[in-house]
């Protein structure tokens, strides 16, 4: 089976849903809760898995309840756990988020044991699972971002999320094969505004800043692809839109997924999107990451229409 490796971190997400987000020194009623595993690594180890790939997971977590449920959570998607670290008297990663009405959200990201994901564990999982792709994210010390990178084997694809945005990472992207980023994140690299009508130039000028290809998310208008030799948009389907958590996280793992199958990263990036727009009909991050065989059929229905 296809081999991906994702660095990251494990979160456990707290939800609070409201009808509207609140504005500084407010204080609104909520009309839910509800607790659900999360983590940007953990959410594209978990997207990658049920996109077919065979995934490790390397990252910590704290000895509490938080940590240990989580790595439960991964191991019964099937995601190798052994490069899990599991630290006492550190809390695990925990993401307070508020969803709106709308889908849109608000979160408040607290490491914990994310922080202590260290350059030497990153490269100790990288030499013994030599996967065919590496995902990564921001979520993680930026040194322990850096090593995997300057560490990865020859032939090995790196797709990095570049979030949460971290200045530096205009650094690795000669060692980045695919850099997703989204409006926000495109903006601060190129140094513009980055919109839907400019989103096909910015792809290409972050791809001119050394990566090997860029993809720009943008949400319910898709994603716009540049590579070495050209640039492109690829379309959303249209969904009814509950919570955008982990939308970005099920492009990117199944992005990961596809190319360790050998795909292309035009089929990638189209899996990929319909993925995310999967993922924004269900509540909650992991559990609204899709299978293989919805996001095939939606790939099958954009074909026959």
């Amino acid at each position: 089976m296809a081999r991906v490796l994702v660095i990251g971190s494990s979160n456990t997400d707290l939800v609070c849903r409201t009808q509207r987000l609140p504005v500084p020194g407010q204080t609104l009623r909520g009309t839910s809760f509800a607790t659900f595993a999360g983590g940007k690594g953990a959410n594209q180890a978990v997207a990658a898995a049920r996109a077919g790939a065979s995934v490790t997971f390397a990252g910590a977590i704290g000895d509490d309840a938080f940590g240990h449920a989580r790595i439960a959570d991964l191991r019964d998607e099937g995601i190798n756990v052994s490069y899990v670290l599991i630290r006492e008297g550190v809390a695990s990663g925990v993401a307070s988020i508020l969803v709106d009405d709308r889908g849109e959200n608000v979160i408040v990201l607290v490491p914990g044991a994310n922080d202590i994901v260290d350059p030497e564990h990153a490269l100790h999982a990288i030499g013994a699972v030599y996967p065919q792709v590496i995902s990564l994210t921001q979520e993680v010390p930026f040194e322990t971002v850096a090593a995997a990178i300057r560490g990865k084997p020859a032939g090995t694809i790196v797709v990095h999320n570049a979030a949460p945005f971290d200045e530096r990472v205009a650094t690795l992207l000669d060692g980045v094969d695919v850099l997703v980023c989204n409006e926000s994140e495109a903006a601060a690299l190129v140094g513009r505004e980055v919109s839907r009508a400019t989103a096909e130039d910015d792809a290409r000028a972050l791809r001119a800043l050394g990566c090997g290809s860029a993809i720009i998310t943008l949400g319910a208008d898709g994603a716009f692809v540049a590579d070495d030799s050209e640039s492109w948009h690829v379309s959303s389907p249209r969904v009814d839109v509950v919570d955008t958590t982990g939308a970005g996280d099920a492009l990117c793992g199944v992005v990961a997924a596809w190319l360790s199958h050998g795909a292309t990263l035009r089929e990638a990036v189209e899996a990929g999107v319909c993925a995310g727009a999967l993922a924004v009909m269900r509540a909650g991050a992991q559990p609204s990451l899709p299978t293989r065989e919805a996001i095939e059929s939606v790939l099958r229905e954009q074909l026959n229409s």
